[in-house]
């Protein structure tokens, strides 16, 4: 702990009723010196990161790392960013408070980041760590848990998440677009051939400190049999696992050995007895075997059902096996197997013959067998207007039958017959007597639209008795559509068209949304259509005029919202009127943008001009920054930017171009005037002047920290940014301590508030008012507020001869 000397010029006046500060003592202009030992304690500073306090901070790989370093305390610090390594070295990421790393890799977060800030007074270093959480990746992967794929024996896969995590995990099992299992292991108990293809293993979780729910994650494994028709050897010596074919194919099962003179020691066995002794499966003569002096072989000429079981190669004790799966194919099969069309469309039906043999299609017989009951017939294909069958002499194994307009009385089973063996298909007619086209229709406000109106099934009455009737969404009757407008829907059936009404209309309007109906007799059809309206969005900019000193950080948002005042969701863009690099665009939300500038602009910068739109229609919106500078002693500035001699001000006539120096306002006490900078703890200033009203405000302007000396203190808040509406109300209060008792300004955009008829109300109360350091608290109330009052506002502290400035309170129109 330290303790300073201050040596002030005080006025004698008594503490002031609780409630009041702004009251005149009795006594005012007596003088006095009095000593005042102020205790100053070498407490570190609060460093907040934002965002990172609290931690962790939550980041992934490929993202964007974005912090910004700032002190609660109000004392001047500098800042930068750092990255300790293992050696003790340091890294540094940024030279000023903003963090800014773009799609970060494992290296970039690999080691510790800090924020260092230095104490401008002394020149003390304070680190706070970014404590970063980086995402856990996962990875799902499923395991053969048996090594071989044999048909007819169990099969088990096991689905895995690595990392394992810390929470219970949930599996489902896919295949062939079913479940067929719960659980993290999938055990099929027989291998069959439909078990074979592509099987999804689906593993959900939920973190314990999950921040965006659950996980979930899929991965696919494939088990497969090759299927061929092609002559070749397919088993590997010794036999392999699996052998699958087709009934009347010529396979061969090798069993090659290196260890034996000839074949004497080889044994064949099929489903556990000596191939050669087995009842069945050589009754036609087809199983053959070779024997040489490297390898035993035996063939399956032309494959019958019989042939399918296990093989096993037996030599000296080793055995090996493979399963011969016939798959047993229908001798016949038509396609589709069952179809449904519309009355009058046409209808196709295919009958293929599979297996040994392969009898031509001359041996195919059709029938039929109609749903409502009665007795399958041969079907007649001589008639013209009936099925056709028109077998095609190259594909002599398939037979087809056609029908170019199906009728409702053609539903029914058509069966294809190929001596004992049959396939049956089925149809189905679907017998819409009026159908709409499009039955749904979506357009943009402005554009076409049409629909027609088509009858169908015998008889096909004229479109000349079909009717019109319309029905809105939200809610009302159903009544005739009028067509005779010209700006409505019209009518416009065509004479070579006798079974299709049409109605159309150029411009869609919203009001047009419901539903079209057609009548024709008992029967409707119903078409609904939807018109999108085209929005218009207009773009919103606060504050319109913002005012800074050169190099303090600049922030503006932009929203956007339909013309019709709507809210929107359309995020607006921005663009600048000249070349400046800096500018960093953040949406804030579903419809805004925020604009900032950490470490502001220059004075050659000022007037630049901050452009909002979007790609739709509607208005932009621009915004002015003004970058203050100071004006020469005993100068004062116009409201135009204009320096004047300060004596000029409020003398009867006008010397600002744009007459402010007479403006009551301008008047008052309260309005900044320019204030010459001097040495400081031995450094000369930077700059010859500063406007007083930058006096204490945090930001060093003389550059050597001589207008942020002897400043009272004001408390930070919890809030400097406020988003309101038009005609809303807004509170901001700021808490000062000091002695003598400070006496609070209110600025807005660093000149006086605005006189708007009692719109803006300051009203402040002293705390504490017998204690070394009372407190004062004071609160600006701004009732129905308007477009103009979006901006920065500051709470100023005057005690004596010395003032504190606040930190940016920022009003944000939406």
């Amino acid at each position: 702990m330290t303790e300073t000397i201050i040596q002030a010029a005080l006025t004698s006046k008594p503490c002031p009723p609780h409630g009041v500060v702004g009251w005149i003592s009795p006594d005012i202009g007596k003088k006095y010196t009095e000593n005042i030992v102020i205790t100053i304690e070498n407490a570190p500073p609060t460093i907040i990161l934002t965002p990172g306090t609290p931690g962790p901070l939550d980041v992934s790989e490929g993202s964007d790392l974005v912090s910004r370093c700032s002190v609660l305390e109000n004392e001047p610090f500098t800042f930068k960013w750092i990255r300790r390594l293992p050696d003790g070295s340091t890294q540094v990421l940024s030279q000023n408070f903003m963090l800014s790393l773009y799609q970060v890799t494992h290296q970039d977060i690999e080691y510790p980041i800090y924020c260092q800030a230095t104490r401008s007074a002394d020149g003390q270093i304070f680190e706070e760590l970014l404590d970063i959480r980086v995402d856990q990746q996962y990875t799902v992967t499923i395991r053969p848990l048996t090594t071989e794929v044999i048909v007819g024996k169990p099969y088990e896969l096991e689905c895995e998440v690595s990392p394992r995590p810390d929470t219970r995990l949930g599996f489902r099992w896919y295949h062939g677009g079913r479940v067929v299992g719960d659980n993290a292991v999938l055990r099929i108990p027989f291998l069959a051939y439909p078990d074979i293809g592509a099987y999804i293993c689906r593993a959900e979780w939920t973190p314990r400190q999950s921040r965006t729910g659950p996980i979930a994650a899929n991965t696919t494994v494939e088990i497969n049999l090759a299927l061929t028709r092609e002559m070749g050897i397919e088993m590997v010596p010794p036999p392999g696992n699996v052998m699958v074919t087709l009934p009347g194919e010529t396979r061969e099962l090798h069993c090659e050995f290196h260890h034996l003179r000839g074949s004497q020691g080889v044994q064949w066995f099929f489903n556990e007895q000596p191939l050669e002794l087995h009842p069945t499966l050589n009754m036609s003569g087809n199983v053959h075997r070779i024997d040489r002096m490297r390898v035993s072989i035996v063939i399956l000429r032309g494959v019958e059902k019989s042939h399918a079981g296990a093989y096993e190669c037996r030599v000296n004790g080793d055995i090996r096996q493979t399963n011969v799966i016939v798959r047993d194919e229908d001798v016949l099969q038509i396609n589709p197997s069952s179809d449904t069309v519309d009355e009058g469309f046409g209808v196709e039906f295919h009958c293929q013959s599979h297996g040994s043999g392969r009898p031509s299609n001359r041996d195919m017989l059709w029938f039929f067998r109609p749903f409502r009951g009665g007795p399958m017939t041969p079907l007649d294909t001589t008639s013209p207007t009936g099925f056709r069958r028109l077998d095609d002499p190259y594909a002599l194994h398939t037979s087809f039958i056609s029908k170019q307009y199906a009728r409702k009385s053609d539903e029914g089973e058509y069966i294809c017959r190929l001596g004992p063996n049959e396939a049956v298909a089925r149809l189905f007619v679907h017998e819409d007597v009026l159908q709409i086209n499009p039955s749904s229709d979506t357009v943009d406000e402005g554009f076409g639209v049409e629909f027609h109106c088509q009858s169908h099934g015998s008889g096909r009455p004229s479109n000349r008795d079909m009717l019109w009737f319309f029905r809105p969404f939200r809610g009302g009757p159903m009544t005739p559509l009028d067509t005779t407008s010209p700006t409505g829907f019209r009518r416009l059936d065509d004479p070579y068209a006798l079974h299709t009404s049409f109605i159309s209309k150029q411009y869609a309007r919203k009001s047009d949304e419901g539903e079209y109906i057609c009548r024709l007799g008992p029967n409707e059809a119903v078409a609904r259509l939807f018109v999108r309206q085209i929005a218009n969005y207009d773009v919103f900019i606060t504050p319109p005029i913002i005012r800074v000193r050169a190099y303090q950080p600049i922030q503006i948002e932009c929203y956007t919202q339909e013309t019709s005042g709507r809210p929107s969701n359309v995020v607006p863009k921005h663009r600048i009127d000249r070349p400046v690099v800096g500018f960093i665009p953040t949406p804030i939300g579903e419809n805004r943008l925020q604009i900032s500038h950490p470490t502001g602009l220059g004075a050659e910068y000022n007037g630049t001009r901050v452009e909002c739109y979007t790609e739709h229609p509607g208005k932009p919106a621009s915004a002015i920054i003004v970058i203050e500078s100071a004006c020469p002693q005993g100068y004062r500035r116009c409201r135009s930017g204009q320096c004047i001699p300060a004596g000029r001000f409020c003398d009867g006539q006008y010397d600002c171009i744009d007459q402010s120096d007479e403006d009551p306002l301008y008047c008052k006490a309260c309005d900044p005037i320019s204030k010459p900078c001097e040495e400081y703890n031995g450094r000369a200033p930077h700059k010859k002047h500063y406007m007083i009203h930058w006096e204490c405000d945090g930001e060093d302007d003389c550059g050597n920290g001589f207008d942020e000396s002897r400043c009272p203190v004001i408390q930070s808040s919890p809030t400097y940014r406020y988003t309101t509406r038009p005609g809303r109300q807004v509170i901001l209060q700021c808490r000062v301590i000091g002695r003598p008792i400070p006496r609070v300004i209110w600025r807005f955009n660093w000149g006086c508030l605005p006189d708007e008829g009692g719109r803006f109300r300051v009203n402040s109360v002293v705390e504490n008012c017998d204690s070394p350091m009372p407190t004062v608290i004071s609160t600006l109330t701004i009732t129905g507020v308007q477009n103009g009052d979006d901006g920065i506002y500051n709470c100023e502290a005057l005690a004596g001869a010395t003032r504190a400035m606040s930190a940016d309170y920022f009003v944000m129109l939406e």
